[in-house]
């Protein structure tokens, strides 16, 4: 039967916090829906997250994990779990607790009438319970005001970035040629194809909270600030008509540096 919802997780050496992320996501719904399947897209990890994740694969036939030797990327393992999941609707959710799934059933009952639902920490709406740290939370607006600059159909959004996302399969299936991001600025990517090809996008306010153990942005911040950067620059020639210049040489070995020095 096909699922009414794939939960895709991608994870980069998320041994220590996977489990119970399956476990709470499983013990949820397993009450609140009929058919799902939850996806694990293991992102080239040098650690146990694929041992700790068969675990469930073995007992629960929902579970499905997917082992990518060679780091794709945030960005690149949300595109692979597009290509891999059978769901009528597609959730992209993080491998911590931050978005409980009560909070994500929520947005997928909102998805009903929607083409794309975003979870946001920042519409009035929001709840959060524990706060990032100052500079993070700088930085995210920072990049949030600089997205709404270069990209004027996202100035309603108030958070693009926010780890909880549902995308209906004919809308991923649409936008998926478009997505080309592999770090953490598909979100953007995500958000601003649909709109482009003229998908409805809502904005939900969650209750999100914060988890700052084993953050793999928080060890990385000045990095991945540096990554987004130049995705957004990217993804704004990808949207012009000096789009052949991401296909030139410089370009390319610029992208091959750059994820290089950013990846985290």
């Amino acid at each position: 039967m096909r699922p009414e919802l794939s939960l895709v997780i991608p994870a980069y050496n998320e041994e220590k916090r996977i489990t119970t992320r399956i476990q709470n996501l499983i013990k949820y719904f397993d009450r609140a829906l009929g058919e799902y399947e939850l996806l694990v897209i293991a992102d080239g990890c040098t650690d146990k997250t694929p041992d700790a994740v068969s675990e469930y694969t073995n007992n629960n036939p929902r579970v499905r994990l997917f082992v990518f030797p060679e780091r794709l990327g945030k960005g690149g393992a949300i595109i692979e779990g597009f290509k891999l999941a059978k769901g009528d609707a597609i959730v992209i959710a993080d491998a911590d607790d931050s978005v409980p799934p009560e909070e994500i059933l929520k947005l997928v009952r909102e998805a009903e009438d929607q083409d794309v639902v975003i979870g946001s920490r920042y519409t009035r709406d929001s709840k959060l319970p524990m706060r990032e740290p100052f500079l993070r939370y700088f930085l995210g607006r920072s990049f949030n005001a600089l997205t709404k600059l270069m990209f004027w159909r996202l100035r309603g959004i108030a958070d693009t970035q926010c780890g909880a996302k549902v995308v209906k399969r004919y809308v991923a299936d649409k936008i998926l040629g478009d997505l080309f991001i592999t770090g953490f600025a598909i979100d953007v990517n995500l958000i601003y194809s649909a709109m482009r090809r003229g998908f409805k996008v809502k904005e939900v306010g969650i209750t999100y909270t914060h988890i700052e153990h084993e953050s793999k942005v928080s060890k990385a911040l000045a990095k991945l600030v540096l990554g987004m950067f130049f995705s957004l620059i990217k993804l704004r020639l990808y949207y012009s008509r000096f789009r052949p210049v991401l296909d030139t040489k410089t370009m390319r070995k610029i992208s091959s540096f750059l994820w290089n020095l950013t990846k985290a």
